[in-house]
């Protein structure tokens, strides 16, 4: 039998290959090409290769493989940070929630069990990081506004169900868990292995990886100590009552905080290995348990599990995107919407424990496939019709024809204010910030005791001082006198451009005269006229 499964896994890994290049030579999601090379190999079609247990193996190394690559190549930290906000969170949980309770209900409605529907459900619900991170990265927004909004919220919604996922396989695998002290059990096992897992990645990861670099002269011991932490972090996360996944995720993430060089040194060897083996035979190896048998479901409970993936995924990912005030709003729902990874790693992972049946297990793999063409295609044809505009220091995607148009048409008398802030520049930095709460986000103008203006005072100035003097330290001292400024009958294409030369987020309008300051302008403002103008 080993020799059987070395013919298979040979197969399986050059059939996983040849298709996938194939769909990527028409710009299709690679993995997409190793499901349907699973498919034509396994016993749907040409039955080359058989489900047997050495390949299980190899697709539950894939998932770890493949969940660790995401944390250290595509969750970007610093970028979730500078774009999180209560409303994303917000909408990441009705992203999710609105299929989900779609899913539920359906399956409910067929008699399924509580626990079986809902975790059924967990995964329609989830969207997946891949196939949208490939697409922005593609067309250079990942690391625009735009795509990091895109990026966070699809993250959130995927980490959101594979939690549901592990909840369900946990309460599964104990039998019925009716006894409130069992589930709170499961969820301090779950907080408690993300506290040790995260101290463990922060205090003690980064001085061991040095350590063994510096001591252990083996060829290649770098990588095999990397590997051994995956399979270690992924099986200790399982006993904790969470998917396996998440802990290798964890680890990426804390991998990918490293020094550049150790960094690379990892992302090249592990791409390798990963990418190369394991991730392409995990995706064929979900085709091989697709069986054409779906078909003889009712026909009413494959539409409406269809009609959910598809039509309500695409809803929900829409009023999620508009609750966030994310722009442009059906860009952003396609991204949200996408499917692909981790959704038939938990799939996988239902079957395995028995809350997926073989025919619907294939009829959910048939879903995901379309989600992952609909979503890639949609998305692409999406972001290329918008730019990302940056006015001062914000950005939004946006139609060429309407910026030019609102920039051409509108002059600084149309979203001038007359309401604002002027800073004495006698007061402290400590009681600026207490009297002015929005001075941690946002510039305001400093004037001296005639009104006369002396410049402007962003977070930028007063951040570079020690705390411990923003008590004596007047804001006079730290105003940065260059700003520019405008007269109300100049037009935004002017403002804009100023906006654009300077740190601070606003700027000044002075009177016919230039003697006088008359109101302001705020980059924002200018984007609310621009998103009022293209809703028209």
């Amino acid at each position: 039998m080993a020799f059987d499964a070395i013919l298979y896994i040979g197969i399986l890994l050059l059939s996983a290959k040849l298709f996938g290049e194939l769909l990527h030579r028409i710009k299709q999601p690679t993995i997409l090409g190793n499901v349907v090379a699973g498919i034509v190999v396994g016993p749907a079609l040409f039955a080359l290769v058989q489900p047997i247990d050495e390949i299980d193996l190899f697709i539950s190394i894939g998932v770890f493989f493949l969940f660790f690559l995401i944390g250290l190549k595509e969750i970007d930290v610093p970028g979730l940070f500078k774009v999180l906000r209560k409303r994303i969170f917000a909408g990441a949980a009705i992203a999710f929630l609105i299929p989900f309770g779609a899913a539920s209900a359906l399956g409910i409605a067929t008699d399924m069990e509580f626990v079986k529907a809902f975790a059924i459900a967990s995964v329609i619900g989830a969207s997946s990081l891949g196939v949208t991170a490939k697409i922005l990265t593609d067309l250079g927004k990942l690391r625009s506004t735009l795509g990091l909004e895109i990026f966070t919220i699809t993250a959130i919604v995927e980490f959101i169900a594979i939690i549901f996922v592990s909840v369900m396989i946990q309460i599964h695998s104990s039998g019925n868990v009716t006894d409130v002290g069992d589930i709170v059990w499961l969820f301090v096992k779950m907080i408690l292995f993300f506290g040790i897992a995260g101290a463990f990645s922060v205090f003690t990861l980064p001085y061991l990886m040095r350590a063994i670099k510096k001591h252990l002269k083996a060829k290649e011991i770098y990588f095999g100590v990397v590997v051994g932490f995956i399979l270690l972090v992924a099986y200790f996360a399982e006993i904790s009552g969470i998917h396996g996944a998440i802990g290798a995720l964890l680890l990426g993430i804390a991998v990918s905080r490293m020094p550049r060089e150790e960094y690379f040194e990892i992302s090249k060897s592990l791409d390798a290995v990963g990418y190369g083996i394991f991730v392409p035979i995990f995706f064929a190896g979900i085709g091989l348990y697709f069986v054409p048998a779906f078909l003889d479901i009712s026909i009413w409970i494959i539409t409406g599990f269809l009609g959910i993936i598809v039509g309500v995924k695409f809803f929900g990912s829409y009023i999620a995107a508009r609750f966030a005030h994310m722009r442009p709003t059906k860009a952003v729902a396609y991204g949200v919407m996408s499917k692909g990874a981790v959704d038939l790693a938990l799939m996988l992972s239902l079957l395995e424990f028995g809350l997926l049946e073989e025919n619907l297990f294939s009829l959910l793999v048939f879903g995901t496939l379309i989600m992952m063409v609909m979503s890639s295609v949609l998305l692409q044809k999406s972001l290329k019709k918008y730019v990302q505009v940056k006015i001062g220091s914000s950005e939004i995607g946006m139609l060429p024809l309407y910026f030019r148009q609102v920039l051409s048409n509108f002059k600084v008398s149309d979203v001038i204010t007359e309401d604002f802030a002027k800073i004495p520049h006698t007061i402290t930095i400590s009681d600026y910030l207490k009297q002015y709460p929005n001075a941690q986000k946002i510039s305001y103008l400093v004037f001296d005791n005639d009104e006369k203006l002396l410049g402007a005072v962003s977070p930028k100035e007063f951040k570079k001082i020690n705390k411990d003097l923003w008590s004596k330290v007047s804001i006079g001292k730290i105003t940065d006198p260059h700003i520019a400024y405008v007269t109300s009958d100049e037009y935004l294409f002017a403002v804009v451009q100023k906006l654009n030369s300077q740190h601070f987020d606003l700027i000044p309008v002075l009177s016919i005269n230039y003697d006088k300051v008359v109101g302001v302008i705020r980059s924002q403002m200018i984007m609310n006229l621009l998103v009022q103008e293209e809703k028209k």
